[in-house]
């Protein structure tokens, strides 16, 4: 038998419940709530797998509702969805600070907001998950790695990064080393004007998204309640579970997504320089290769010239009232002036040796 949800609605409009009810009654089972104050007196009660969270509301309104349900341990990992006609990018910006999961505004795509929840509901299923068997992961992580501590891991990363030759490479790496340490990420990776966003969940929201990039420029930590994001040039991180439960625990984690963030920082820098420096050898080898054949081509047609240049010469001696000697002083002219020319060229095979050379040497890069 599949497992129905619990869903608590908030919302002050009895409208917009009767709306989410007859949209939701078949799926999950729907609890509702007037205004945030009855949301928290029942939420233990009803122990909802998600809640939708209306902002504005008397009495007490989404966002300080949502705060309270994140500074309560007992409430805190129950996924929140604002649903308002507040549409601003600030305004979904406060929704997230507050602890929301995702944002949709009214009036509301059903077809989205049923996958918003489905997508929502699920990942907040992989990150309980995620954290109940951190404790095992991080164990064979490190027998893996024959480290100790979350250190190690560290480490191990900043070690495997020089191995990583792409991008996808690189955050794969980051990737497996936040799962060792029991943590669900999103990655903003920038390189040149390409932006790429990658997670442990299969689909990343549009909403999460917005927030990583409008809060990019808020410094290097911005913290949302057990959310975290690490910004850098080109390496954006939102950590979504931090252990904000253990302050001892929360500070070392602190140091350490420090350390991947300036270990990814610095790969992802090396990484763009050897792409250019790889572009660079390309085109170099490329341009060598068409001076290999120039040369080639020029002294071929050196050799025709002197031999059409000396054919007509002697073609032409016989039109002309010279002496013997003279005619061959002037033969004797032009052989040693096409000996020079044919020493030059051959001189010049040094020079062919050496772009040959070059060119070999290069290949060991490109």
């Amino acid at each position: 038998m599949t497992q129905q949800y619990t869903i608590l609605a908030v919302d002050d409009e009895p409208f917009n419940l009767e709306i989410l009810e007859e949209l939701l009654e078949d799926d999950y089972n729907l609890v509702t709530a007037e205004n945030g104050q009855i949301c928290l007196d029942t939420v233990k009660e009803s122990n909802p797998d998600l809640i939708l969270m209306d902002v504005n509301m008397p009495v007490l309104n989404g966002l300080e509702t949502c705060q309270k349900l994140k500074e309560d341990f007992e409430v805190s990992n129950i996924p929140v969805i604002f649903v308002s006609a507040l549409s601003t990018t600030e305004e979904k910006m406060a929704g997230y600070k507050a602890g929301g999961e995702d944002y949709i505004t009214k009036p509301f795509n059903e077809d989205e907001l049923l996958a918003k929840i489905d997508l929502t509901i699920k990942a907040s299923a992989a990150i309980v998950e995620q954290e109940k068997n951190a404790a095992e992961t991080m164990s064979m992580a490190m027998t893996a790695m024959s480290t100790a501590g979350d250190v190690g891991t560290a480490l191990q990363f900043s070690n495997m990064s020089f191995l990583c030759k792409t991008a996808d490479e690189l955050v794969q790496a980051l990737l497996d080393t936040y799962s060792a340490y029991g943590l669900m990420v999103t990655i903003r990776y920038v390189q040149g004007s390409d932006v790429k966003f990658y997670s442990h969940s299969e689909v990343i929201g549009d909403t999460e998204k917005q927030i990583i990039e409008a809060a990019n420029d808020k410094g290097r930590f911005v913290d949302f309640g057990k959310r975290t994001l690490m910004n850098y040039e080109r390496v954006s991180v939102l950590i979504k579970n931090m252990p904000i439960e253990d302050e001892m625990k929360y500070g070392r984690m602190k140091d350490n997504i420090g350390f991947l963030g300036d270990s990814t920082e610095a790969r992802a820098k090396s990484l763009e320089v050897e792409v250019a420096l790889n572009h660079l050898l390309t085109t170099t080898k490329e341009l060598l290769m068409e001076v290999d054949y120039d040369y080639k081509d020029n002294e071929g047609k050196n050799d025709a010239i002197l031999s059409h240049l000396h054919t007509e010469m002697e073609d032409a001696f016989q039109y002309l009232e010279m002496k013997v000697a003279d005619e061959d002083r002037l033969v004797s002219i032009l052989i040693e002036a096409e000996d020079k020319s044919k020493s030059l060229y051959s001189g010049g095979l040094k020079i062919e040796e050496k772009i040959s050379r070059l060119m070999g040497d290069m290949s060991r890069f490109v």
